[in-house]
């Protein structure tokens, strides 16, 4: 029979863990070790080392420490397997999302190099299908959980503006990314910009205000004049803030309407 202990010191120097990680396993019934009654020390068996082994295999792949005790002690073999396969969908649906910010990484940080030296320049150009959630406070408001839901994935939205006729202030203001982001996060209220042919300018705004309908209406004013025609909507979507050498604040916007 296996005899072999091990101390306190020694099992967080294996396993790279604080004596306190060890006391909470403990509380939680993940391990039993042996308490020696002639000075009170911890032993820790063989088959503590391996619930060890098993507990942090669990935990890596982002097993709940309920879910590892059930996985460890309660479970049958066909448990654990379905157990593990919801798992591998959780780290498929990861490497997807993640594919997701390295393709988009991939297409903007070109764009954000570039941006500084077309300031003022309006541009044609074609977008795919966007996605804007507007800003809402009330709960019962049917964008409230979009809005969550971007909020907690941030890494794929920007802030965004919508200036029309129709709103003001802080109406203005939403949450801005591509539609298949959208589609995966599973958001489905919010307002789908269509692809189309748009007409755009990056400004730069020197301050800590936010962009407001003047800057709005001058963009829409030089795109009038040079297409003779009107133009209802205007987006704005923040791409950058940050200080110059002279210690100014500079708010870069990707402003734009469409053409079609």
């Amino acid at each position: 029979m296996i005899k072999s202990k091990y101390s306190t010191k020694q099992i967080c120097q294996i396993f790279n863990v604080t004596r306190e990680t060890l006391r909470h396993y403990e509380r939680l019934g993940l391990l039993n070790p042996y308490i020696n009654p002639d000075n009170g020390y911890r032993e820790y068996s063989y088959w503590d080392v391996s619930t060890m082994v098993d507990i942090l295999k669990y935990r890596s792949l982002g097993f709940s420490l309920s879910d590892t005790k059930d996985a460890i002690f309660d479970m049958d073999f066909p448990a654990i397997v379905n157990m593990l396969e919801a798992h591998t969908d959780y780290y498929t649906n990861l490497i997807t999302k993640y594919q997701l910010l390295l393709d988009k990484a991939k297409r903007d940080f070109p764009y954000l190099r570039s941006a500084m030296n077309h300031i003022g320049e309006i541009h044609e150009a074609d977008i795919v299908d966007l996605f804007y959630i507007p800003y809402t406070n009330k709960p019962s408001d049917e964008n409230f959980p979009s809005m969550q839901t971007a909020f907690d994935n941030s890494q794929f939205f920007s802030t965004a503006l919508c200036i029309n006729g129709q709103n003001h202030g802080m109406e203005c203001y939403g949450l801005i990314t591509e539609k298949n982001f959208a589609d995966f996060l599973k958001i489905s209220n919010g307002i789908i910009i269509e692809k189309s042919r748009i007409v755009s300018q990056i400004i730069d705004v020197i301050g800590r205000d936010p962009i407001d309908e003047t800057i709005a209406s001058d963009f829409k004013s030089s795109i009038t004049r040079m297409y003779s025609r009107e133009f209802d909507t205007i987006y704005a979507i923040l791409i950058s803030r940050f200080y110059d050498k002279e210690k100014r604040y500079h708010q870069y916007y990707f402003v734009f309407s469409k053409l079609d």
